[in-house]
């Protein structure tokens, strides 16, 4: 194995190679937690960068830094970041997090060669960079982290909002990006039409009492490794049940937006095969979630400071359950629907309309210079990136001393959160000789493992690169040998913070060769904030405690005589796999503690009176508890609650941020010198034209 930690010196007879120990492609977010960690181990290293700027600049060149993020602060910013900060539950906007980047950039810039990269000469001891102005570079570990490019990213910096009132406008895709656009269109009355094969949808922030929980800390992300089965169907929320009702029982008034919108809801997973029953991931990777405002959780967050304010700060209601259940969005099967684009009409059965406009989203590609492997005796290859065939998306099994940065992205929580794991891993890689070949020596035994585990399809996808972050940050902990352990747990409060504290980039950096001061203090505030995740733990018992009591009343008929023996493995079984008591305790979120209380009772009367009837009757009555909560409003489900969209008052709502929303919105016109047209009364009851 080569020498990984001394720099190489290497010159051709008409080129001046620069030699270093590191060297970074790309100089933006993503890189700053791997600088931060060079130089504080004196690692000699130069940064090339373009110095054209990220999207980021774009958006602010364009005037379109006016969202929040939807990512919560926890997950967007750096560990030794958020020490410095007030660690209460909020989502930054794009001006903030904008002025953080530029924070460090400014902070490091010194090291910063403005160039742009034409080549990569990969060879085994190191790699040759060459460059537009006609520098080379010899690295002995060679960095990319030069992001995605996506037709999206031109068309949140150019489409004309300003004309579009009133119009139809078709979408062939769904994310965060395009909800953002869909956030801005639905005020002004424009008729909007999602072409999809369905998407899922994830509420941003959620009440309940006094305190709030945004999506990452609704995860408890390493229950999985007590149970994968008890996490899948407690993390979908009774997904199942919604699922089996939509194909038996259509006339089931449930209050879910898979149940009512049945277009939205996306098969992830494929047709079960035999080797599916082998050890996998609850959560695959490349499911493309959408984090929304839900519009109860944003009127209590934002209607007593002033809506006009916060719309101009950017926080912008994209509750896109909310606008599927007021009609303002509707869904269209991206398989029956026919697009004619030089017409610009699309027609699905009988319905046929004239669109405005029909947008395009596209996939995110990994934005890579032009990179040649050299191997003695081996002709000259060009390399073809593959996100499975880069072990944790960091290190490509084809390329030597090359590593990735940030071209794994979350389907929840943020991309900072991961991009911070990768740089502590490349870190390590990089520092530590011993871990360096270890990986590489059974990197392509990893890749299969990994693989195995966490995707379900043979063949190569799109999203491969979207993973479950508090899996992914997990995982890499454990590969750097910097997480924390269930054996230092001493009291039923290090259990939780074990098990249920959400897997954010800093809960690992509490300790050890990767320790941020302060970070342990923050955990601990955080966790007094959310009064120890109460509110998930009751969830969890919960859902235990049906299951325990289903058990019970099982083996107590079984004991009496009731049960032959033969069909005994077969109700046990049963009770595993069903899919009631998820979606039960799921309803119940807020309340599972009155639940939960009374299950514990009748297990307990069971203990003297071993009779079915308890067990029973005790279920009977919480699932009719947890169904008069929901009715009186008294719980709310974690994600896509319909029935806080349903109720008046929202709706009412809604008409006055959309006038706050089109003031705003017309005094940015005014202030950049364009007439803006009459702001228009938000019409509920307004009926689409057909052509």
């Amino acid at each position: 194995m080569q020498d990984t930690t001394r720099p190489v010196h290497h010159e051709r007879s008409s080129d001046k190679i620069i030699a270093t120990e590191v060297l970074i492609i790309g100089f933006g977010f993503s890189a700053i937690p791997l600088i931060r960690e060079l130089e504080t181990s004196g690692v000699d290293y130069v940064v090339v960068s373009d110095g054209e700027g990220s999207i980021w600049d774009r958006l602010e060149r364009h005037g379109r830094l006016d969202f929040d993020l939807v990512s919560s602060v926890h997950t967007s910013l750096y560990s030794f970041e958020l020490v410095n900060r007030e660690v209460k539950d909020r989502y930054p906007t794009s001006k903030e997090y904008g002025a953080f980047i530029k924070k460090y950039l400014s902070q490091y810039g010194s090291k910063v060669v403005q160039d742009w990269v034409t080549g990569v000469e990969n060879h085994p001891s190191h790699s040759i960079v060459r460059t537009r102005d006609g520098r080379a570079f010899a690295a002995t570990h060679l960095i990319i982290a030069t992001a995605f490019r996506r037709k999206m990213n031109r068309l949140l910096n150019e489409f004309d909002y300003a004309s579009a009132k009133n119009q139809t406008i078709a979408i062939t895709a769904m994310g965060d990006s395009v909800n953002l656009m869909i956030s801005k269109l639905v005020p002004y009355d424009n008729r909007i039409i999602l072409i999809t094969n369905g998407f899922m949808l994830l509420d941003k922030l959620s009440f309940y009492g006094d305190t709030s929980y945004t999506l990452d800390q609704l995860e408890y992300h390493n229950v999985r490794r007590l149970s994968a089965l008890l996490y899948r169907k407690t993390i979908t929320t009774g997904l199942d049940f919604v699922m089996i009702c939509q194909k038996l029982f259509k006339f089931a008034g449930l209050n879910h937006v898979y149940f009512k919108h049945p277009l939205a809801m996306r098969r992830f997973i494929p047709k079960i095969r035999l080797k599916d029953f082998l050890p996998k991931s609850p959560v695959p990777n490349g499911i493309i979630a959408i984090k929304y405002w839900p519009i109860d959780s944003y009127q209590k967050s934002f209607d007593n400071d002033g809506l006009k304010q916060s719309i101009s700060e950017g926080y912008l209601l994209n509750d896109i359950a909310f606008f599927l259940e007021q009609g303002l969005v509707e869904l269209w099967p991206k398989q029956e629907t026919v697009i004619d684009r030089e017409a610009g009409t699309i027609r699905w059965k009988d319905k046929t309309v004239k669109c405005d406009h029909i947008l395009d989203a596209d996939y995110e590609i990994p934005n890579l210079p032009e990179i040649v492997v050299e191997r003695e005796g081996s002709p000259q290859r060009k390399y073809e990136y593959v996100c499975r065939n880069a072990f944790m998306g960091v290190v490509p099994k084809e390329l030597s001393n090359v590593y990735f940065i940030g071209y794994i992205r979350p389907t929840t929580g943020g991309l900072n959160n991961i991009a911070e794991m990768q740089c502590l891993f490349t870190h390590k890689m990089i520092t530590d000789p011993d871990f360096h070949q270890e990986i590489y020596n059974r990197i392509e035994d990893r890749l299969r493992k990994y693989d195995r585990h966490y995707r379900f399809w043979d063949e190569p996808k799109p999203t491969d690169h979207l993973v479950h972050y508090g899996f992914y940050t997990d995982d890499i902990a454990r590969l750097i040998n910097i997480n924390p352990r269930l054996s230092d747990c001493r009291s039923l409060k290090d259990l939780a913070m074990h098990f249920i504290f959400p897997n954010c980039a800093f809960k690992f950096r509490q300790s050890g060769s990767y320790k941020v001061d302060g970070v342990k203090e923050m955990i601990q505030q955080i966790y007094r904030n959310h009064k120890g995740f109460s509110v998930i733990i009751h969830y969890l018992l919960c859902y235990a405690l049906l299951q325990l009591t289903a058990y019970v009343a099982v083996v107590v008929s079984y004991l009496r005589g009731e049960v032959p023996i033969l069909a005994l493995p077969l109700l046990l079984l049963i009770v595993l796999l069903n899919p009631v008591t998820p979606f039960v305790a799921a309803n119940g979120f807020g309340r599972n503690s009155y639940l939960n209380a009374f299950l514990a009772a009748a297990l307990a009367l069971t203990a003297f009176f071993p009779t079915p009837t308890i067990p029973v009757a005790s279920l009977a009555l919480v699932f009719a508890l947890t169904y008069v909560f929901h009715r009186l409003g008294w719980t709310r489900a974690p994600f896509n609650d319909l029935k806080n969209k349903q109720n008046p008052k929202y709706r009412e709502f809604f008409e006055r941020y959309c006038a706050a929303f089109k003031a705003v919105f017309s005094e940015r016109l005014s202030s950049a010198g364009r007439r803006a047209p009459s702001p228009q009364p938000y019409d509920a009851g307004r009926q689409p034209k057909e052509a």
